[in-house]
């Protein structure tokens, strides 16, 4: 891979061939504004598509050289995720859904980055900005408050988009074994277990199309994974105190540059 690369950004994919090359090219121009043209690259992972998404993604690593491209074999996020993140040999590393991002958090956590280890942007923290539907806002609600609950988590969310410092969470990442959802659950997890500095902020959260699975069995699923999450976790205690700042939008956009900011609604200003 050619040097001068700073930040990865680790996208998981899934028949995306209506939306992957516009949001793509998109954030492409956030990054090349905030982090700087060819210092960054794209870990786009291959999640099992069964259209023309592996096609649009090799004309898209052409665009950006220096991107790679990941495949996972079956549909399967937390796993997704994980490869992509192990394919991440930059200092820094940002996750992103291809339809859920927030420009001023790539900012905002850009500026702050060398203070923390695991920066978090939170669709819980601020209700203004979460445009979700009920049912999907419900759900986070219930999954979250059971990890505050069970696991002592002093955080709002652990599912939001990320910026990672790869020297203290690619140890992190090695022993996580949960994937799907809970993948994101046990890894922040086991980064405020470890010590390690955390923080998070309010995220926009603004669906671009439709949940593609149904309410019932993301419960189902989620049940499952959260048994298993306290089986992993019951012999991992705390090893120092807890290290998590939490900071609210204006200090975000403090750190915007205007042209870059949003409104409530998600929409360019």
């Amino acid at each position: 891979m050619p040097e001068g690369f700073e930040l990865a950004v680790v996208v998981p994919v899934f028949n995306e061939e209506n939306i992957l090359e516009k949001n793509l090219s998109f954030f492409a121009n956030a990054c090349d504004r905030i982090i700087g043209a060819g210092r960054w690259h794209y870990v786009i992972v291959d999640n099992g598509s069964t259209d023309t998404t592996p096609a649009i993604i090799d004309r898209l690593l052409e665009r950006w050289p220096g991107s790679i491209k990941v495949l996972e074999p079956e549909p399967n996020y937390g796993k997704a995720l994980k490869a992509g993140l192990r394919q991440v040999t930059t200092p820094w590393a940002k996750t992103i859904d291809v339809d859920w991002w927030d420009v001023p958090f790539l900012a905002w956590s850009w500026s702050v980055k060398d203070d923390h280890d695991l920066l978090i942007g939170s669709k819980r923290a601020d209700p203004t900005l979460n445009a979700q539907r009920p049912y999907r806002v419900f759900l986070s609600w219930g999954l979250n408050s059971l990890i505050q609950l069970f696991f002592r988590f002093p955080g709002s969310d652990t599912h939001g988009p990320k910026l990672l410092r790869m020297s203290t969470m690619k140890p992190i990442l090695n022993v996580c074994t949960l994937a799907r959802g809970q993948f994101d659950a046990e890894f922040v997890l086991r980064a405020l277990r470890k010590g390690l500095w955390v923080c998070e902020a309010p995220v926009i959260c603004r669906e671009q199309r439709p949940s593609r699975n149904l309410m019932v069995s993301k419960i189902l699923w989620n049940v499952i994974a959260f048994n298993r999450l306290r089986l992993i976790l019951r012999e991992t205690s705390y090893e120092d105190f807890v290290k998590l700042r939490r900071f609210a939008r204006p200090d975000v956009l403090q750190a915007t540059p205007e042209d870059l900011r949003d409104d409530r609604s998600g929409r360019p200003v």
